[in-house]
């Protein structure tokens, strides 16, 4: 088993207002109270879809990044 932290590990705590995400993704995120990309991970899959500010759009960003970025894997 493979116990070294991955390389881009580090950008799930960074502040999303930091990353190189869209306007949007980083207002929508903001505006559903997720300042890091762990906010997100953290949340219940099925609760975001209820969220107010939700938009597919969004995730579909969200996890294009987390797959540019080999992190995909922690959705699952």
């Amino acid at each position: 088993m493979d116990t070294f932290p991955q390389p881009n590990h580090f950008l799930l705590n960074l502040p999303i207002a930091e990353l190189p995400l869209s306007e949007h993704f980083k207002l929508r995120s903001k505006l559903m109270v997720f300042f890091t990309l762990q906010d997100i991970i953290g949340t219940n899959q099925k609760d975001l879809h209820e969220l107010d500010d939700y938009s597919e759009h969004w995730y579909f960003e969200f996890v294009d990044f987390l797959h540019r970025k080999d992190l995909l894997y922690l959705l699952g």
